[in-house]
């Protein structure tokens, strides 16, 4: 059986006049300028400590569906996780005493209250519908009791603790969208970004790769016209050939560049397998391989971007110096995979110069670096190395 709070041969609190209930709305409204809520909130717990006679009140108001913690950061956190549970009520308490130790906007157990406090305490709660909006505290119990049985001073302090629980709400929301558009700037940054490093990227396969092979379609479409204007049709019948299968492997190129796909043989086999591959029906290009090097796998974008490096040296080299002899010699070495593109063409002056600069700047992005030796009438060699 549950115990009365009220003391035997005491009468029982009886409310007060009608003038103190609108003191408490005067103490609330009647703050100069635009006072923030927490303020309204801590005049309100004053008010009310003064009309109760009361040596203390607190006032533990309730945020409904806010994260517990900075707003923005569970945001960001319900952002990256779908699946992250729902956020829980915040509460903000506000604190007055009539020795002057009020605090405002304060969280639950920040308070350290005297141990006399919980013995002589009257928790009244107070209901906006069906849900919770706050607790009142009232020290003496005798004061509480006296607001129990105020229903004007309820009523007034529940309006009042509802509409300042709305500003408060309102304000943590606008953080709260304030947050959300960042992180949504944020986020169409990134994607704006990746999707103009994919769109590099694109390029520069398009660059490395598929030019390579239209190079050597040039090539062979104007050795089959000179074999054909210099009646030699046999030799033109077996270019013809060679024209099919470049033309095959060109669509194979273009099908895995647009696709985003790399070369099969080179993701299911390794560098050299690749190189083999695609090298091998070009009659004007050596392929010197370091036995070491057979079967050996290396990191898939180090194998790429050499890959594809291989290729613009060779096309390079096809452009420039039309019919000359190209080798490939691939090395592996205690500094790491290196390769060199050499051919026999006229050569030319770099001036100092640096060029295949976008081709350096490939290799640049693995750890690699390039080097470009040529002088007129001693050919081109193109050296990269890679340290692994």
């Amino acid at each position: 059986m549950a115990r009365s709070t009220e003391r035997v041969g005491e009468s029982p609190p009886v409310p007060g006049p009608p003038e103190a209930v609108a003191r408490v709305v005067e103490a609330v409204h009647g703050l100069s300028g635009s006072p923030l809520p927490g303020v309204q909130a801590a005049a309100l717990a004053r008010a009310l400590g003064e009309c109760l006679g009361a040596g203390s009140v607190t006032l533990c108001l309730r945020l409904p569906l806010l994260p517990a913690n900075d707003p923005g950061d569970d945001l960001a956190d319900d952002l990256a996780d779908p699946g992250a549970a729902p956020t829980q009520d915040r509460l903000r308490e506000y604190h007055w005493s009539r020795a002057g130790r009020g605090t405002a906007d304060q969280p639950p157990g920040g308070r350290e209250p005297a141990a006399t406090e919980h013995r002589d305490v009257a928790p009244i709660r107070l209901d906006d519908g069906p849900q919770f909006l706050a607790d009142v505290s009232v020290r003496p119990a005798a004061a509480g009791q006296r607001l129990r049985r105020w229903p004007e001073l309820q009523t007034v302090t529940r309006l009042l603790l509802s509409d300042i629980q709305g500003q408060l709400t309102a304000d943590e929301a606008g953080k709260l969208i304030g947050r959300s558009n960042a992180l949504l700037a944020d986020a169409r940054s990134r994607a704006a970004g990746e999707i103009e490093r994919q769109r590099y990227q694109l390029e520069r396969d398009l660059h490395d790769g598929a030019q390579h092979h239209m190079v050597a379609l040039q090539m062979s479409l104007a050795m089959v016209e000179h074999q054909l204007t210099t009646g030699k049709p046999t030799e033109a019948a077996h270019h013809l050939d060679r024209l099919r299968q470049l033309l095959a492997s060109t669509e194979e190129v273009l099908h895995t560049t647009a696709t985003g796909l790399l070369s099969l043989p080179l993701a299911d086999h390794g560098l050299v397998a690749a190189l083999t591959a695609r090298l091998g029906p070009l009659d004007t290009v050596t392929l010197d391989v370091d036995p070491m090097l057979i079967g050996r796998r290396y990191p898939s974008e180090v194998e790429s971007t050499v890959y594809l490096a291989c290729l613009e040296a060779i096309s390079n080299a096809h452009k420039h110096a039309p019919g000359a002899a190209v080798t490939l010699v691939l090395r592996t070495s205690a500094r790491g995979l290196s390769f060199e593109v050499a051919d026999t063409g006229p050569g030319f002056d770099t001036g100092g110069r640096m060029p295949l600069h976008h081709l350096a700047a490939r290799l640049e992005s693995v750890g690699g670096t390039l080097r470009v030796r040529s002088s007129p009438a001693e050919g081109t060699r193109v050296t990269g190395c890679v340290t692994i």
